[in-house]
């Protein structure tokens, strides 16, 4: 699998609750996703001596994504803010209260330009970091937008963990270890 590929659009991103390390509850469908962003965040330093810099330190800490999609669903809501959703047949409502945020596990599907030989992105273990947004505007749909923070899971899956496939390959929490649907 040395040859190279090419990444093109997010096709598929599921949220699952984190229960502890390597344990997920079930992996939920996020409707229409239409972006994922990631960005590894370091500690970083420099010596400097002599009127050189004469050494650099950087280490990963953390991992921070955004997400955007085209659709207000309350499941999704529910999953990231730790609300209380009810749902029959008239209604679906979310209370959302002062509670602290969940941890949940996220997984991202991102086609490539050669069949089958997508790339998956893990982040076990994220909170959300910033603000959720939906912002409703004359002549646009809502779409839903926030920003989380992935941090050590442990051993396992550590802060993110990305698997190219020689397939294609159905997207999973955990991600799966072998190709196929």
């Amino acid at each position: 699998m040395a040859t190279k590929t090419f990444h093109r659009g997010v096709a598929d991103l599921k949220f699952a609750a984190w229960n502890s390390e390597n344990s997920y509850g079930t992996a939920y469908d996020v409707l229409g996703v239409r972006e994922f962003t990631l960005e590894l965040e370091l500690e970083s330093d420099q010596l400097e001596g002599d009127d050189v810099v004469l050494d650099r330190f950087s280490k990963i800490i953390s991992a921070s994504f955004g997400f955007e999609q085209a659709a207000v669903d309350l499941e999704v809501l529910d999953m990231i803010t730790g609300g209380t959703l009810v749902s029959n047949a008239s209604y679906e409502d979310i209370m959302v209260d002062e509670a602290s945020m969940p941890y949940i596990a996220v997984a991202v599907k991102v086609d490539a330009s050669d069949a089958g030989k997508d790339l998956h992105i893990f982040l076990p273990k994220c909170k959300m970091s910033e603000n959720l947004s939906l912002q409703a505007s004359y002549g646009e749909y809502l779409l839903p937008s926030a920003s989380f923070q992935a941090v050590k899971e442990g051993s396992t899956n550590g802060i993110m963990r990305a698997r190219k496939f020689s397939a294609t390959t159905a997207l999973e929490i955990p991600l799966r270890t072998s190709t196929g649907s």
